[in-house]
């Protein structure tokens, strides 16, 4: 082994975090090469003082680093994907803008008519469903809904003609 791989392995090799083979080989190289031994000798002595170096982490400091999450490699697919929803949101856009300008403008007569003739039944369709919804919010009493009434409408109902009951036989 050359002092080129030994010098690239030795933090490594100083924490045990090669192979059985590299450590023996790292090992051999190192008691026959002075250069390497000193270096090994060198970060030895830095890791023995890096403790005292140390300085304590905030805590949240260290909850939002332990957090960051790990970055995703994103498939073909996705990057694909991505790019038609970029172009697709970009074609809506403008597609909304010309629509827009022909709305507003009288650039061209026959598209700005039929616009307002759209938008017009659109706002008419809009109306027409409003109303629809408030005869079924206000028809509460129509046979359909005594099918969909809640037990506790019964039982007011019931302490209703009881109460009139009580007055009837009262009054």
């Amino acid at each position: 082994m050359d002092c080129k791989k030994v010098e690239d392995l030795i933090s490594r090799f100083i924490e045990n975090d090669v192979s059985e083979n590299l450590h023996k080989e790292v090992s051999l190289h190192i008691k026959g090469c002075d250069r390497c031994k000193k270096l090994k000798e060198k970060i030895e002595n830095l890791m023995s003082l890096s403790p005292e170096l140390e300085e304590d982490l905030p805590f949240f400091l260290k909850n939002r680093l332990y957090n960051i999450p790990e970055p995703t490699q994103s498939t073909q697919k996705e990057k694909i994907g991505s790019r038609y929803l970029k172009w697709v949101a970009a074609l809506i856009g403008a597609i909304a803008l010309l629509l827009n300008i022909f709305y507003f403008t009288n650039i061209y007569p026959q598209a700005n008519r039929t616009l307002h003739l759209v938008v017009s039944k659109i706002e008419t369709f809009a109306v027409q469903t409003g109303s629809f919804i408030e005869k079924i919010k206000s028809s509460k009493d129509d046979f359909i809904f005594t099918f969909f009434k809640k037990k506790s409408d019964h039982k007011k109902e019931n302490k209703n003609e009881d109460i009139k009951i009580k007055e009837d036989k009262n009054g």
